[in-house]
């Protein structure tokens, strides 16, 4: 499923006493395809600019979702994943895919991160039953 065609919703929460924003994939709201990606993939990225509530603007912003866009493109591409969304929350934009493979996915991190400037972080892990989603796919 490309994310190009996929229907997105928008959830505002508070994380740590600030507000809080997701951006959801609401098509892999569904079970049989999730069985199809087990591995959880997070990406942290700290913005170098960010407003009172930690969350990027202008030029930074833009730069951020260009970052999400050229991940999404190669992964899409080049490997068996998918694109669950991301959140903003204080300081932080955590873009967050299912994969089936693994090392494919982190051998790509492992090069492309570096090369986006700013301080970031990235973890990998089985997830069948994509509990470390489930409260954004509960809110569907």
């Amino acid at each position: 499923m490309k994310s190009a065609q996929a229907t997105y919703t928008g959830f505002e929460f508070e994380f740590e006493g600030f507000p809080a924003l997701a951006i959801i994939n609401k098509d892999l709201n569904n079970e049989s395809l999730k069985n199809q990606y087990p591995f959880s993939v997070f990406i942290s990225i700290v913005p170098d600019s960010y407003n009172e509530y930690g969350h990027p603007e202008g030029a930074e912003y833009d730069l951020l979702n260009e970052i999400e866009k050229s991940i999404i493109q190669y992964l899409e591409e080049q490997t068996r994943t998918v694109h669950v969304g991301h959140t903003t929350v204080y300081r932080e934009r955590e873009i967050i895919f299912y994969t089936k493979d693994k090392e494919a996915v982190e051998d790509f991190l492992d090069h492309f991160l570096p090369t986006i400037e700013r301080e970031y972080r990235f973890d990998i892990e089985q997830d069948e039953t994509w509990e470390n989603v489930a409260a954004f796919y509960e809110l569907l």
